[in-house]
């Protein structure tokens, strides 16, 4: 019976106290000229920097829902940052200004 109530309060300790996710919640797809390799290596590299920074933080993450927010910004900064492609959603919005049908007062 001790061994049971034990195993119980240990498992919900543990379970209640983590707050940092084991992988990104956010999609990111490999960038131009990437093959699957090179995104695999740097996938895998920035989970280890996003999971360095979130515990070096100075200002601990309280629920796992934070945790996995600051875990997903460390995770894409550091992907974008090489090469990698972070789909949004909303509007695209055109590089080259519309003409505009107004005519310019005079």
């Amino acid at each position: 019976m001790k061994r049971s109530t034990l195993f119980i309060l240990t498992t919900f300790f543990l379970t209640a106290c983590s707050t940092v996710p084991s992988g990104p919640s956010a999609l990111v797809l490999p960038g131009q000229n990437k093959d699957q390799q090179q995104f695999r290596n740097d996938d895998a590299s920035c989970r280890k920097l996003a999971h360095s920074q979130l515990l070096a933080a100075p200002h601990q993450p309280q629920s796992l829902g934070e945790g996995q927010l600051h875990f997903d910004i460390y995770y894409l900064q550091c992907m974008y940052g090489k090469g990698h492609l972070i789909p949004v959603s909303g509007e695209v919005i055109p590089n080259v200004p519309e003409k505009s049908s107004h005519a310019a007062p005079k």
